[in-house]
């Protein structure tokens, strides 16, 4: 990206990110209203600088600066193979940003052995694409994935099943490490897929997950930025971990579900079967990890920093794998949320009032669109109102 490095040189710039005053936060928004054209560059340079927290001091100051380069390299390294312009030039200015950061106190959250500089690069890319699903295998190849509904499977000859049609391994490339995959699936769009190790995920619409080629170390990691609900295959020597922006979540051999959708203020994870552990991405060594049993829901809040655990239904949470939506006195706010991602529309509230209208039912989202939206319309007593651009209104 263009003149994004300047923003990380710029110790005016990290400041304002990590504890923006009065006098900053009044200098980079004029900043951002006079130079429009550089907002992209902004808000990649925030995204990139927020995946650091003050909590630990476990690592050295070079350690830190090598680690440092290493996120800041994979990021350059994905920019390269969109053909996009260097971000970077020379481990000496990794070293430099890097000392810019840990001067002002923005040391890297979590114990050495569990940073994964991929996971950074993963979460300072730009959201989902509006249009197609596709699957950006490790080595670059770009493969659309035509079908509402995809349905892709690693086989144990290492060949990859999409949709019945096959394709071959991807050669492994040891100069640039272990690469990660990513599967995209855009609003009006789902996925099934069967991971290397035997784990089935779906993921919803409007997500995104990285995972590799095949596993190795001693735990299976996978990225999530979205929905997605998890059948993971039991091994108790390699842990199964989900990563998302704000937590670490692991398990053995369970199921459950993960919405981190980056728009929400929260990350909520449901437990249907075994176990699992989430542990906060900025928390101390010592920090308990919060444990699920099969019926209970982690909600974590991204203001507060706060996880709270509460007995659930867990139907409600996962029925959307099977097309359908049921809910309990939800607000309707939440429910139009999810029927934008599902069905790739928007709407839009006359009254925001209306939004916290409480509704409960069930819906079949498989049925035809309108049916679905009239139902709704009855259940909260408004009117949805077509606009004819995709968008819909929300009217008393």
């Amino acid at each position: 990206m263009d003149n994004l490095s300047k923003y990380l040189e710029d110790i005016s710039f990290i400041s304002w990110v990590f504890e923006p005053t009065a006098e900053l936060d009044l200098f980079w928004k004029q900043f951002g209203t006079e130079h429009s054209e550089e907002a992209k560059n902004i808000r990649m340079a925030r995204k990139i600088i927020l995946q650091f927290r003050t909590v630990s001091k476990s690592l050295s100051e070079e350690e830190k600066i090598l680690l440092f380069s290493r996120v800041l390299k994979q990021i350059e390294e994905k920019q390269k193979s969109k053909k996009h312009t260097r971000i970077f030039i020379g481990l000496l200015k990794y070293a430099a940003i890097a000392i810019l950061f840990f001067s002002i106190g923005a040391l890297l959250f979590y114990r050495s052995t569990e940073v994964n500089p991929a996971f950074y690069a993963f979460n300072s890319e730009e959201g989902i694409p509006d249009n197609q699903a596709q699957l950006i295998r490790s080595n670059g190849e770009n493969v659309i994935l035509g079908d509402q509904r995809s349905v892709i499977s690693y086989q144990k000859t290492g060949e990859l099943v999409i949709n019945k049609d096959t394709l071959k391994p991807v050669k492994a490339n040891s100069k640039n490490g272990q690469a990660l995959n990513q599967l995209i699936i855009p609003y009006g769009k789902t996925s099934e897929i069967r991971l290397p190790d035997g784990t089935k995920v779906f993921l919803n619409a409007g997500s995104r997950l990285a995972y590799p080629d095949y596993f190795t170390g001693d735990s299976r990691e996978v990225m999530l930025l979205g929905e997605a609900y998890f059948e993971v295959k039991y091994d108790a020597k390699h842990p199964f971990v989900v990563l998302v922006n704000d937590l670490r979540i692991k398990d053995l051999g369970t199921r459950f579900n993960v919405s981190a959708y980056p728009a929400d203020g929260r990350v909520e994870t449901v437990l249907t079967e075994g176990k699992v552990s989430i542990r906060q991405n900025n928390s101390g060594l010592f920090t308990k990890d919060t444990e699920l049993i099969p019926g209970q829901l982690a909600s974590f809040d991204r203001q507060t920093s706060e996880i709270t655990v509460k007995s659930v239904n867990v139907e409600d949470y996962i029925l959307w794998t099977q097309g359908m939506m049921k809910f309990e006195t939800v607000d309707l706010n939440r429910i139009v949320k999810k029927l934008e991602r599902f069905y790739n529309i928007r709407f839009q509230f006359d009254d925001p009032m209306l939004g916290s209208l409480k509704i409960s039912g069930k819906l079949e989202l498989i049925e035809d669109r309108v049916e679905v939206l009239e139902r709704i319309a009855r259940t909260a007593s408004v009117k949805i109102v077509n606009n004819g651009d995709g968008s819909y209104a929300i009217l008393k």
